[in-house]
């Protein structure tokens, strides 16, 4: 897939990047579960079984998120690391209390809004930009 000038311009720069943690990725899926299970800690096996990640993928992917001090390792087992753990508890925690004090935005309002939302770069273009 590839990634923006800006981007590719910034590896190496501030040192490694933060791993991808979409939903759609394994580093993301290993995570979000390690999130939600932060009271236990697992083997790899576990986790591809728990998960369904590819068996050859979970060993390379534990030690890129321990790289970056997402996750620990202790003997045969992982976990989330306490200090992310509570990164990620707070960040929750925060969106939940902001849900609750506006009520949240169901899908229908989100789409909604889509529809008729203005790109602020294109609400600031003249009719001569418009027509280049």
């Amino acid at each position: 897939m590839p990634i923006s000038k800006d981007k590719f311009q910034a590896i190496d720069e501030d040192g490694p990047s933060l791993p991808d943690l979409s939903p759609d990725t394994t580093q993301g899926t290993v995570y979000r579960f390690l999130v939600d299970h932060a009271d236990q800690a697992f083997r790899q096996r576990e986790l591809v079984d728990a998960i369904d990640v590819p068996k050859g993928s979970i060993g390379p992917t534990l030690k890129r998120l321990e790289q970056h001090g997402l996750v620990d390792h202790r003997d045969q087992f992982w976990a989330i690391a306490d200090a992310e753990h509570a990164v990620a508890s707070a960040g929750l925690h925060g969106a939940a209390t902001a849900d609750e004090l506006d009520g949240g935005f169901s899908d229908e309002d989100i789409d909604t809004w889509m529809e008729t939302a203005v790109d602020p770069i294109d609400s600031n273009l003249t009719d001569s930009d418009r027509s280049e």
